[in-house]
């Protein structure tokens, strides 16, 4: 099942009893307050997780109907670890 930021920003809106073009203000805050902030050091939200920036690195790619290689650069990655309090609320 795919959850989109609209949905997300339209459960927030009915949960909390506010329009939805406030809520997706307030999500699109949250998101980009977590990517600046990540820039800088790993960013932790109590009992739900860490969000933090990896590089990957340079690594050679084939092409797999020619069998051609080529470079793939080196990127930054957003990941997400999920914290152990939630892990056990999902798992029950």
């Amino acid at each position: 099942m795919t959850i989109t930021k609209s949905d997300i920003s339209k459960d927030i809106a009915l949960r909390l009893s506010i329009s939805n073009k406030l809520s997706k203000t307030f999500f699109e805050s949250f998101i980009n307050i977590v990517i600046k902030s990540s820039r800088k050091d790993a960013v932790k939200i109590a009992s739900f997780g860490t969000f933090l920036i990896k590089n990957t690195k340079v690594r050679v790619g084939r092409n797999p109907k020619t069998l051609e290689s080529f470079e793939i650069k080196s990127v930054k990655k957003l990941n997400y670890y999920c914290s152990n309090k939630l892990k056990k609320t999902l798992n029950f």
